[in-house]
């Protein structure tokens, strides 16, 4: 928004009376006094106006181990939410970078800058979710080679970019995909018969799940 209409609603004054205290050098952003009242300021940049806080918002964000049976939303009527996991007054200001469904244990990202999240999301960032996959049968030679060829997905009308497949057991892999199509990496397994039956990512990005936060813990990234 732009500061000068901050400003003003903040003294309750009028556009001369505004313009004055500008001109006075009384308005601080980010600690350094600016003259000209038109200019746009970002969500958390810190204001201030003859020496008091008109607003210094905290940015914020976290990573979450998300538990089975959570369901990654800010609210809802019957289940318990990511937010309900995090005891702060605060809480309620975060989003989702990224959800799981609610079988799904793991790595979520909460924030409340608009911008840290789509840098995560956003298709072409080509961030990359690794998942600790188990299925109810063999992954054959042929699924990791179409795995990691791209598969289309019509329901999306896209194709999905080349997975990474490493294989540690007959039934289990660890597979990191480069979308967040709904239901993917199930889908992506249901369609050679094979049924998920234990998911878990891992990391987003350079974003690890720390081994020492246990289910339903978080922690801040900054």
């Amino acid at each position: 928004m732009r500061l000068d209409r901050l400003i003003g609603k903040w003294l309750e004054a009028g556009k001369r009376r505004t313009r004055e205290t500008f001109d006075a050098g009384d308005v601080l952003v980010n600690g350094a006094v600016v003259l000209e009242g038109a200019v746009q300021i970002g969500k958390f940049d810190r204001v201030e106006c003859r020496g008091k806080i008109v607003r210094n918002p905290t940015r914020r964000a976290l990573m979450l181990h998300k538990p089975s049976g959570v369901v990654s939303a800010t609210t809802d009527d019957e289940h318990q939410t990511v937010i309900d996991l995090i005891e702060e007054e605060w809480a309620g200001e975060l989003h989702l970078a990224g959800r799981l469904d609610r079988f799904t244990t793991g790595l979520v990202i909460l924030t409340n800058d608009s911008r840290f999240s789509e840098s995560l999301t956003e298709p072409g960032e080509r961030v990359g979710k690794r998942y600790l996959v188990e299925v109810d049968g063999p992954i054959s030679v042929e699924v990791i080679a179409d795995f990691q060829k791209g598969m289309w997905f019509a329901k999306e009308q896209a194709m999905t970019s080349p997975a990474v497949v490493d294989l540690l057991e007959a039934s289990r892999c660890r597979l990191t995909i480069y979308e967040g199509k709904h239901h993917q990496v199930k889908r992506m397994f249901a369609r050679y018969d094979l049924k998920v039956t234990a998911l878990h990512r891992e990391a987003i990005g350079t974003f690890e799940l720390p081994e020492d936060l246990a289910p339903g813990e978080w922690r801040s990234l900054l």
